[in-house]
């Protein structure tokens, strides 16, 4: 049993991995990623109270 889900990680990986690309390229945002930074912050907070009826993702990463 424990040998078929080692078998298996490779390929759940992929799909998984696939699944991602095809998010980024063809999901809501369309690939179109912003960074925020101190200029364009004010313009994210309008757009993003601007879509308050709409589905909004905040994806937040750090480096540390």
């Amino acid at each position: 049993m424990e040998t078929a889900k080692i078998k298996n990680a490779p390929a759940l990986a992929a799909v998984i991995a696939t699944l991602l690309v095809g998010w980024y390229f063809w999901g809501p945002a369309g690939g179109k990623l912003t960074v925020l930074n101190e200029s364009n912050f004010s313009e994210f907070v309008q757009q993003f109270d601007g879509a308050a009826n709409d589905e909004r993702i905040l994806l937040l990463l750090s480096p540390t």
